[in-house]
């Protein structure tokens, strides 16, 4: 398989948008992409999902009426089946595309392609004024996901969750796992985005003020000096001199102690009967988004006989009816069973939808059996 990326020379084509091309041994397709590419934070959360097999894993490449989408799918644990949906695109008639090829392969295809346009034809100043593509660490795709050299979930998270897909819990649990430098930098890099906007606007006082405030974070924590309270405060003092309250900055700093998440979470009760979608799958169990929260299922608590993987029962995107059995407001932490929603054990590998039907009967005995009685003691 090859991947050839090539910026658009035609000025009626949306500026900063590249012409995609896949050719598999007896296959080939071409697509215009769009501002998805740009700044490419798109691409790279899909590498890396397709890489640590977080499959199905779909991304839309030309947002501007199509809808073309790349889709990765699990065949096996080193194969993927690979396609490109639908095969029409603007005036371009293509190829429909639907190949199984391992996903180190597809990686490093499109790994070498990224490399290639990087290297001969990407000319920045024709792209957006905030671009980071060539700043990525793309080479980290490469190497195994149990190598710390590729962090996508969390770029995902610090990204502001890639187009807003990552509920403000799920970066709360990002954010509150970084180191205080870490969080900082962070910070830093949502000051640079912010500090060119002030400057398009023509606020260049305002402007200048961070630049001067800023400039000397990276060096204070490189010597290992950096005095977050100081920070802190002068941040304070800063943004209310120069009236910068609504920013980047304020939002992100707000994440771990979010009144409106804690409100959010305390309406959750132990026993209660919850819809969600599942966000996650690993062979522990699976993450379930009940109303933008990650709530846990855990392997053992899908069915009372024994669920060797939680594929035997879930896929990415499944609805799934639960009963909360566990929660910890403090740590924002929910977890979920289906077991003690079956009839009859082992009717969640043989049709869950017995156990969603009969989920309200089966809720109401566990608040009977288990939580009145703990209420109790």
């Amino acid at each position: 398989m090859r991947v050839t990326l090539k910026q658009s020379s035609n000025e009626r084509i949306f500026r900063g948008s590249i012409l995609l091309r896949i050719e598999a041994d007896d296959i080939c397709t071409q697509i215009w992409t769009s501002c998805i590419f740009d700044p490419y934070q798109e691409l790279y959360i899909w590498l890396g999902q397709i890489r640590d097999s977080q499959l199905p894993a779909k991304m839309i490449i030309d947002e501007e009426g199509h809808g073309v989408e790349l889709i990765a799918e699990y065949l096996s644990d080193l194969l993927v089946q690979f396609r490109i949906e639908p095969w029409m695109c603007g005036n371009d008639t293509t190829t429909r595309l639907k190949i199984t090829t391992e996903r180190s392969e597809l990686i490093e295809a499109f790994h070498h392609g990224i490399i290639k346009f990087i290297q001969d034809e990407y000319q920045p100043l024709q792209w957006s004024d905030i671009d980071d593509l060539s700043n990525t660490n793309w080479g980290a795709l490469l190497k195994p996901y149990n190598i710390s050299g590729q962090n996508w979930r969390t770029r995902l998270a610090i990204y502001r969750g890639g187009h807003g897909r990552v509920p403000e819990t799920g970066r709360e649990t990002v954010w509150n796992q970084l180191t205080l430098e870490q969080q900082w930098l962070v910070i830093l890099h949502d000051v640079l985005l912010w500090t060119t906007q002030l400057t398009a606007n023509g606020q260049i006082t305002e402007a200048y003020a961070l630049v001067s405030f800023y400039k000397n974070l990276p060096i204070d924590i490189a010597l290992g000096e950096f005095d977050a309270s100081w920070y802190e405060k002068r941040r304070i003092e800063i943004n209310k001199k120069y009236g910068l309250h609504e920013n980047f900055i304020e939002r992100r700093t707000s994440y771990n102690r979010s009144a409106l998440a804690k409100a959010r979470l305390k309406t959750f009760k132990l026993g209660q009967l919850v819809d969600g979608s599942i966000r996650g799958i690993r062979w522990y169990g699976v993450f379930v988004d009940i109303g933008g929260y990650f709530a846990l299922l855990h392997i053992n608590a899908i069915s009372q006989q024994t669920v060797e993987h939680p594929e035997q029962v879930f896929q990415v995107g499944h609805w799934v009816r639960a009963i909360i059995i566990w929660i910890d407001v403090e740590k924002g932490r929910v977890s979920l069973s289906t077991s003690d929603l079956e009839p009859e054990p082992g009717d969640m590998l043989k049709d869950p939808l017995v156990v969603y039907e009969k989920a309200e009967e089966m809720a109401a005995r566990y608040n009977q059996n288990v939580v009145l009685k703990l209420e109790s003691e």
